[in-house]
């Protein structure tokens, strides 16, 4: 049998994906599996031994050439079942004739606007790897209760993806890792935030620290670290792959809602996330690996957004500018105290 995962982007939804895979491969050993996704997070597989085959896809291309690409007569390619976790025009013009059966992630549209716009939270919410699980039929027989992977070469030549085999030690908070940026405004911590929060460690621990994040977030790292001498600003400097690698020397991660947070949870790090105008209840949340949330409930504003917004709607931003150093070394108290 012939199967092809589509999940074209963006970095943090194809590392959540990766559960997806191992369950696949868990239920279907002698398969071809074969993932489709955008060419800058192919390295998210590049140690990934799971998957037949990597097809990269190139968003910089017109949706219309991906149409045509896909009609060609001399396109040969055929599935037995596609797993559309993308669910957007590309994904479906790609799968267009593609599979005999086709199983497309629902995006639950109305449970967002409920979440939106009528703010009606929950505590009864699943994950994101957990809801492209249930896409496809019956794959949860196959759950293994093990989380996300992001192989390392190191992991590929062990045979065995190591963080699998973790076990929760206590942490003794000597290496952090903090992730301060974010695509949209509205989900990034003001960058002094960090900075209070860098301080107040140095008043209590003699942990080393470290900034991490893509080219993007170079400028809020260097800010940060100006203001921190000592922290070091590795934003920008390392692929994926190394990141990952730098990530397993820490004892925490501290991020934003972004990808970091993905990042961590697939090398089963402790991680804290820090949520501003999104909400948990949306699924980003780390997945099976020891965690804390960081949100002010006391806005009731949030969520105004699903992806982030590039200003905050309203004008005052309380959904992070109340939150306080104290309040992230209280959920770093909390999942040390699972540790011990």
């Amino acid at each position: 049998m012939k199967i092809l995962v589509i999940r074209i982007s963006s970095l943090g939804d194809v590392i959540l994906s990766t559960y997806v895979v191992r369950l696949l491969r868990n239920a279907f050993p002698e398969s071809q599996i074969d993932f489709l996704v955008a060419n800058q997070f192919s390295q998210v597989f590049k140690y990934n031994p799971r998957l037949n085959n990597v097809i990269a896809y190139d968003k910089t291309k017109p949706f219309y050439f991906h149409l045509f690409e896909t009609l060609s007569i001399n396109n040969p390619i055929h599935y037995d079942v596609i797993i559309d976790l993308q669910n957007n025009l590309r994904s479906r013009i790609y799968s267009l004739g593609k599979g005999t059966n086709i199983y497309r992630f629902n995006k639950r549209r109305f449970f967002k606007f409920k979440l939106v716009y009528l703010k009606k939270r929950t505590n009864d919410y699943l994950q994101i790897p957990i809801l492209y699980r249930d896409t496809i039929p019956n794959l949860n027989r196959f759950d293994d209760n093990l989380g996300l992977e992001l192989w390392t070469e190191k992991d590929l030549s062990r045979g065995e993806y190591l963080p699998h085999k973790k076990k929760l030690q206590k942490i003794n908070l000597g290496k952090i890792a903090i992730a301060p940026g974010s695509k949209h405004f509205t989900k990034s911590l003001p960058a002094r935030k960090f900075v209070d929060l860098i301080n107040l460690f140095r008043d209590r621990f003699n942990s080393q620290i470290i900034l991490l994040g893509g080219n993007e977030d170079f400028d809020v790292c260097d800010r940060i670290a100006r203001a921190t001498p000592g922290v070091e600003n590795l934003a920008g400097k390392t692929d994926l792959i190394r990141t990952a690698e730098l990530i397993d020397e820490m004892d925490m991660v501290i991020s934003n809602d972004s990808a970091m947070v993905h990042i961590a949870s697939a090398r089963k790090v402790p991680v804290v996330q820090i949520f501003g105008s999104t909400v948990p209840e949306f699924g980003f949340t780390p997945f099976r690996t020891p965690n804390a949330i960081v949100e002010n409930n006391e806005v009731d504003c949030r969520p105004c957004t699903h992806f982030g917004k590039s200003r905050c709607p309203k004008g005052h931003f309380k959904c992070m500018e109340d939150i306080t150093a104290e309040m992230i070394l209280s959920a770093i108290e909390r999942i040390i105290e699972q540790s011990i």
